[in-house]
């Protein structure tokens, strides 16, 4: 009986129809004709290799294990991330394709050469793919109610310290805060430390949910932020992915679904900043930014407090904020205060400690609007607000760094809300989406250990995890 072949056109279907059934509610004329596309192309190959080799099994196997590279390539790509042989990421492109190519011109010559008829062979690839289907396709038509999975919102005040901090540094107390969150059901570590003191390195983290290969700020720690494992995640799981807009020039996600406060008009530029800022527009510019810097601020927060729980299909948010990191815009009512100097981009300095105090008292006092809006409208939400790092406002930045420095730059707020988790013992930034996928998602991520690193004068990286933990701070 003659072998009835489907697998090889299957496989090209694959990729699209995951894509439509994920956004079906969006779905064009166009995407369609390009399924269609993909799928008429994948059928010609097949009727070309056929024509050349005079054998159809083979020539679907050949057209299957080709699809199958081409289509299929960053899924292994994503799969080998962090193994390393002989100090060489496995996963770099250039590599990877070659063993692609390497494989699938061996498995050409094998098929070829080879005297078997390939029946059963076909058959079972005919079976596996039909299944990958079905079960991609199943869990789209299984009523809601079997299938609800909770929203989640990470939200991170750039900058925003623990209380050890604010009391010994900056003679503030906000113990007040701590307790409404963990009256909220939050857990909050009794000290918590980012792993690294930069932004674009810790986020890289927090969302790749691994140590990143780093020598300092590098433009493939800001692709692999902007490709991070956690939202391709969630969006394989059927969330939409939101955004807020953090004014960093650096980032760009590439799974996110819908941007919020994007239209506030601010220069995301520091080259045209500096060019202009001894021109003699510099005074309009400047205020052109701050003025901009607080619309997006205050956008954010409106639009954390707008979103509900009744999309169709769960969301997840990452808002991070600048705030309080500098420049210091606002009063601790929200007055729009004037920074008194800046330095790159309307930054202004480190020294003002007043400034940060009254800025993280507005953002403290916006941010708990936030979190009882959501409580009240998304009762079964995972909410994470955290600092990305500590501050370093009122360190020597001048000069070498104190370790009472390197102390505060790392100490952070941590504190996360999730029910059905009995894994918080290991909350920790590197594990929090650990926690959550094996929370939500029923898998088994292992928990990693908590590391920390600062760079030295030379920009050599230095793990200070066990000087940082053991620290007493004294002032």
């Amino acid at each position: 009986m003659k072998n009835f072949i489907i697998f090889p056109f299957l496989l090209a279907f694959f990729p699209a129809w995951t894509i439509i059934l994920k956004n079906y509610e969006q779905l064009i004329i166009q995407d369609i004709i390009i399924t269609l596309i993909i799928i008429l192309l994948s059928v010609l190959i097949w009727i070309g290799i056929k024509k050349i080799i005079k054998n159809e099994n083979k020539a679907s196997l050949i057209t299957g294990i080709g699809i199958g590279f081409f289509f299929y390539f960053g899924y292994i790509q994503d799969a080998l991330k962090g193994i390393i042989i002989f100090e060489v990421p496995v996963n770099k492109t250039s590599i990877l394709f070659m063993i692609s190519l390497i494989i699938f011109v061996i498995s050409i010559i094998y098929l070829v050469k080879s005297k078997r008829s390939f029946e059963s062979t076909v058959k079972i690839a005919n079976i596996i793919t039909i299944t990958l289907i079905l079960v991609v396709v199943v869990p789209i038509f299984i009523p809601a109610s079997f299938a609800e999975k909770p929203n989640v919102y990470h939200i991170i005040l750039d900058e925003y310290t623990d209380n050890e901090i604010l009391l010994k540094n900056f003679n503030y107390d906000n113990s007040n805060f701590i307790e409404f969150l963990n009256k909220n059901g939050f857990h909050i570590p009794e000290k918590m430390f980012s792993s690294y003191a930069s932004t674009p390195l810790e986020l890289d983290m927090i969302l790749n949910m691994n140590y990143p290969i780093t020598k300092g700020w590098a433009s493939e720690n800001y692709q692999s932020m902007n490709k991070n494992s956690v939202m391709s995640i969630f969006s394989e799981q059927g969330y939409e992915i939101i955004e807020t807009n953090s004014m960093m020039r650096y980032k760009n996600f590439s799974n996110v679904d819908t941007k919020l406060c994007y239209d506030t008009k601010f220069i995301n530029s520091e080259f045209l900043d500096q060019l202009l800022s001894k021109s003699i527009i510099r005074y309009f510019l400047e205020k052109h930014q701050e003025d901009s810097r607080r619309d997006t601020i205050k956008c954010t927060f409106d639009e954390l407090n707008k979103i509900s729980s009744g999309s169709k299909k769960p969301f997840y948010i990452f808002s991070h904020m600048y705030v309080p990191h500098p420049p210091f815009l606002f009063g601790p009512n929200g007055e729009h205060i004037s920074p008194d100097r800046r330095d790159i981009s309307g930054l202004q300095s480190w020294e003002n400690q007043d400034g940060y105090t009254n800025q993280l008292i507005f953002a403290t006092k916006q941010i708990s609007i936030v979190v009882e809006n959501i409580i009240q409208n998304d009762p079964d939400a995972i909410i994470i607000l955290q600092g990305d790092t500590g501050t370093l406002t009122g360190t020597n930045q001048l000069s070498t760094k104190s370790f009472d420095d390197v102390y505060q730059e790392h100490s952070i707020l941590y504190a996360i809300r999730i029910s059905d988790s009995n894994d918080l013992e290991y909350a920790l930034p590197i594990n929090t989406y650990r926690i959550i996928f094996n929370s939500i998602f029923n898998v088994e991520y292992e928990y990693l250990e908590e590391k920390n690193y600062t760079f030295d004068s030379k920009g050599n990286i230095q793990d200070i995890t066990k000087k940082l933990h053991n620290y007493e701070l004294l002032s």
